[in-house]
C-alpha cells in the first residue's frame, strides 16, 4: 500500500506521481476520502486541439487532490453560459478506506450531457451512498462536443475522431495501473454510464481498445446499434465561425485551430430542416475513416459487438418508465412543441431514422408512426395526445435497448441483466420536478440517478422513506454486481430473485418502484420499430 497516513489528508503515490485528497463527510454523515482533479492525460491544448490524448508527464513534489478540476469546455443547457476549461483531462477518485483485508472493486463513471456537456466532479454526482458500500468510485473528466468528436478524413492530419473514447481509454489505463495504490482490485473494475455516456460505455463493449480494462458494464438509458453521422459538421462549424473557404479538411482544420475556444462550443450546425425535425446531435462517435494503432471504432457498433470481448463479460442495462418525458418538455405550455409535431410528424422519428431516410420516407414513417400511437394524422395532434407523444419517445430508448438485448442473447456467453427504474416519487424525481415542476408525475430520463448520486437538487431524506429504502437498494445492487459479477445482493436477494435475460417469448426486467418486482416488460408496439427499421433498409443487430 503506497500511501502516506493522515486522518484529513492523505497522500498516495501514483504512478505519475504523488497526490494529496482529503476527507470528506457524506450527506448522511458517513466519511470517506476523495482525490479530485488527479490528470491522466497531457492538456490537450495548442496544436493537440481535437487530437488524440498523450501520455501524461510524471510531475515532482505532492499535487493538492482536494478540489474538482474544471469540467470540459461546454455551453450550458439552462444558462447558455460558456463554461469549463479545454483542460479538463482529470480524473475523480472517492474511497471509504484506503486499508482493507481485500482490496475493493472500483466504479468507473461516464457522464451523460448529448456528448456536449457534462461534468465529472461530485459538484454534479456526488457519489456519497456509494460510500456506504465497499467500492472505490472513479469519475472521467473527458472532452466533449468538436473537442471530443470532430474527424477528418484526410490521414495527414492525424484527427481521425473519437477523441473522447481514446481520453477514457486512456483515463482506464491510468485507473487500472494506479488500482492497488487506492486500496482497489485491477482486475474487478465496472464501467457504467448514463445517456450518452451510457452510449459511450457501449462503445467500449464495441472496440477492441477497451478490452481488459473494465470487467463489468452498467448501462443506463443510451444504446446506439448505429452512429449515423451528419454530414460536413466540421465544415458547417467553420462557416458558422465565418470560414469564407472551400470545404477542403485541411484548411477547416486550419481555421478551427485558431478559432476562440468558447465560440467553437456555441457554434449552431443544424440546418433549419434538421431543426424542424428535432435533430439535436450533432458532434458524436464515428466510424473512424481510416485505421491507426488507437483506432476505437473502425464499423459499426452493432457489427463491432457480434465478434467483441465483451460478450464475455457481463452487463446491466436498463431505462426509465417515462423516459420520453425529457423529449416533450413544453408541450403543455408552449404552443410551438405541439405545433411542431403538427407541421414535421417526422419529429416523432427515432434519430437513425431521421438521418438514413429521404424527405418523403420521413413523412411518410412519422405520420404511420402518429396513427399508430394517437390514432390520429399530424394535423389532428392536440394535448390529449400528449401522453401516446410521451410513449412515442419512450419507446425509441426502449426499442435501442431490447436491439443491444437481441444482440447479447445471439452473441454473448455471459448473463445480461435487465431493470426498469419505475419509482415516482412527487418530489424526489429531481429531473422532472427540475423541467416540469410538481403537478406532472412519471419517472422521467435522468431520474434515476437521483438515487444513486447526490445532485446538485438533492435534499436529505428521512430514513423512513420509500425513497431513503430504493437510493439503499439501488446502490447495494450496483455494488454487488461491481464486486461478484451478480446484482443480487444480500439487501434485494430477500425480496425478489433478478434472473439474466433469456430468449424465449416474455422478457422479463427487474422492476424498481416501491417494491422490487420480477415481473414480464410488454411493449408490443415496439414491432413497428422493427418494421420501420427493415423498410429503411437497416439490420436490427
Amino acid at each position: 500500500m503506497s500511501f502516506e497516513k493522515s486522518e484529513t489528508s492523505p497522500v498516495v503515490q501514483t504512478t505519475h506521481g504523488k497526490v494529496q485528497g482529503t476527507r470528506l463527510k457524506g450527506l448522511y454523515d458517513n466519511e470517506f476520502y476523495v482525490f479530485d482533479g488527479i490528470p491522466y492525460a497531457a492538456p490537450p491544448l495548442g496544436s493537440l486541439r481535437f487530437k488524440e490524448p498523450k501520455e501524461l508527464q510524471p510531475w515532482t513534489g505532492t499535487r493538492d487532490c482536494s478540489k474538482p478540476a474544471s469540467k470540459c469546455l461546454q455551453l450550458a443547457s439552462l444558462t447558455k453560459m460558456v463554461e469549463g476549461s479545454e483542460d479538463c483531462l482529470y480524473l475523480n477518485i472517492t474511497v471509504k478506506t484506503l486499508q482493507s483485508e481485500k482490496p475493493l472493486p472500483l466504479m468507473v463513471y461516464i457522464h451523460g450531457g448529448q456528448f456536449l456537456r457534462g461534468d465529472a466532479s461530485r459538484q454534479t454526482w456526488g457519489p456519497d451512498y456509494f460510500m456506504e458500500e465497499n467500492v472505490i468510485h472513479v469519475s472521467i473528466g473527458y472532452r466533449s462536443g468538436p473537442f471530443g468528436f470532430l474527424s477528418f478524413a484526410d490521414p495527414s492530419l492525424d484527427i481521425p475522431g473519437n477523441a473522447a473514447l481514446k481520453d477514457i481509454i486512456m483515463a482506464l489505463r491510468w485507473i487500472k495501473a494506479n488500482a492497488t495504490n487506492f486500496n482497489g482490485d485491477p482486475d474487478n473494475i465496472t464501467i457504467f454510464g448514463h445517456s450518452s455516456g451510457s452510449v459511450l460505455v457501449h462503445m467500449l463493449l464495441a472496440s477492441p481498445q477497451a478490452e481488459g480494462l473494465f470487467h463489468k458494464a452498467i448501462l443506463m438509458a443510451g444504446f446506439f446499434m448505429e452512429l449515423n453521422p451528419l454530414p460536413h459538421l466540421e465544415f458547417r462549424l467553420a462557416k458558422r465561425l465565418g470560414y469564407e473557404g472551400n470545404n477542403v479538411d485541411s484548411q477547416v482544420l486550419e481555421f478551427l485551430l485558431k478559432a476562440d475556444p468558447q465560440l467553437l462550443v456555441s457554434g449552431d450546425v443544424f440546418s433549419p430542416e434538421e431543426k424542424a425535425e428535432g435533430i439535436n446531435l450533432s458532434f458524436k462517435p464515428t466510424v473512424e475513416k481510416y485505421a491507426t494503432p488507437n483506432a476505437v471504432l473502425l464499423a459499426e457498433p452493432k457489427e463491432m459487438l457480434r465478434n467483441s470481448w465483451s460478450n464475455r463479460i457481463p452487463i446491466i442495462l436498463g431505462a426509465n418508465t417515462d423516459e420520453g418525458l425529457l423529449s416533450i418538455v413544453g408541450f403543455k405550455t408552449d404552443p410551438s412543441v405541439l405545433q411542431g409535431f403538427r407541421e414535421n410528424p417526422e419529429k416523432v422519428l427515432p434519430f437513425g431514422l431521421k438521418i438514413t431516410c429521404n424527405s418523403a420516407e420521413k413523412r411518410e414513417m412519422g405520420l404511420k408512426m402518429l396513427e399508430y400511437f394517437c390514432q390520429a394524422n399530424g394535423k389532428q395532434l392536440s394535448l390529449y395526445h400528449f401522453d401516446a407523444i410521451k410513449d412515442i419517445f419512450t419507446h425509441h430508448t426502449f426499442h435501442s435497448l431490447y436491439r443491444m438485448i437481441q444482440s447479447r442473447l445471439a452473441y454473448a456467453q455471459a448473463p445480461t441483466y435487465f431493470y426498469r427504474f419505475d419509482f415516482d416519487s412527487p418530489d424526489f424525481n429531481l429531473y422532472r420536478n427540475r423541467f416540469w415542476g410538481k403537478e406532472q408525475r412519471g419517472v422521467n430520463h435522468v431520474d434515476e440517478l437521483g438515487y444513486i448520486y447526490v445532485i446538485p437538487d438533492t435534499f436529505k431524506l428521512d430514513k423512513s422513506r420509500p425513497e431513503f429504502t430504493t437510493i439503499c437498494r439501488m446502490v447495494s445492487m450496483f455494488v454487488h454486481f461491481a464486486a461478484t459479477s451478480d446484482p443480487n445482493s444480500p439487501l434485494t436477494k430477500p425480496l425478489v430473485d433478478w434472473k439474466p435475460v433469456s430468449s424465449g417469448p416474455a422478457r422479463m426486467v427487474l422492476n424498481i418502484g416501491e417494491q422490487l418486482e420480477f415481473i414480464s416488460h410488454n411493449m408490443p408496439k415496439l414491432e413497428l420499430y422493427d418494421q420501420l427499421l427493415e423498410q429503411a433498409g437497416v439490420s436490427l443487430i
